[in-house]
């Protein structure tokens, strides 16, 4: 019986350990822009976003102004003086499963117009996102998107495509996971398994 009791409690550990090594992988870094540092109902314009490449015409970096962020405190606007672009080179397994999610937002008291957003993943363009910003304020709406890795390395890039107007739509909270085990951990899941499975006979009586 005691034999039969620390076979259980080991085969549950490696179930345990394999099931939070399959937790979702979170691949995209400051994807709610926080770690920029601006000044509380500011904002910052400039070539450098932590975790990311700029486009030639540069990024907004907004800090609960023109509307505030949907997580934090900072968001995006991709149009300064014109139209720009963020991109990031995330760590991918070529056919590997991946779920893209963001929160986009029209700026306020502009028109559809001016505020496209598009998603682009790998190069291929993942659609166009554009509202109406009618009153005060943001509003923010989630969108997600299941994407396929081309390789070791998959672009994700966001860039302004409405009018280049210096009014773009806002971007906050982007996120790539995947909810995959990785071989070794659906190894240590089918061990569990078998565990479990070992010791259930070996209870049942003859």
């Amino acid at each position: 019986m005691k034999k039969l009791s620390v076979a259980l409690l080991g085969a549950t550990t490696l179930l345990a350990a394999a099931s939070t090594f399959a937790a979702p992988i979170q691949l995209v870094k400051n994807g709610g822009f926080e770690s920029d540092i601006v000044g509380n109902s500011n904002w910052t314009q400039g070539n450098t976003l932590s975790g990311w490449t700029v486009g030639a015409n540069g990024i907004e970096i907004r800090n609960d102004v023109a509307g505030k962020a949907f997580g934090g405190n900072n968001f995006v606007e991709l149009d300064t003086y014109g139209n720009s672009s963020i991109s990031q080179n995330l760590a991918t397994t070529a056919g590997g499963k991946y779920t893209l999610s963001f929160y986009y937002s029209p700026r306020e008291f502009t028109s559809s117009a001016t505020n496209g957003i598009e998603v682009l993943w790998n190069g291929v363009s993942k659609g166009i996102f554009s509202a109406n910003g009618g009153g005060s304020g943001n509003l923010w709406q989630q969108y997600s998107l299941n994407v396929t890795g081309f390789g070791p390395s998959t672009a994700l890039e966001f860039r302004a495509v409405g009018a280049s107007d210096s009014f773009g739509g806002g971007l906050d909270n982007v996120s790539v996971t995947s909810a995959v085990p990785e071989p070794g951990s659906m190894a240590l899941m089918a061990l569990g398994l078998g565990v479990l499975g070992f010791c259930v006979r070996r209870k049942r009586p003859a």
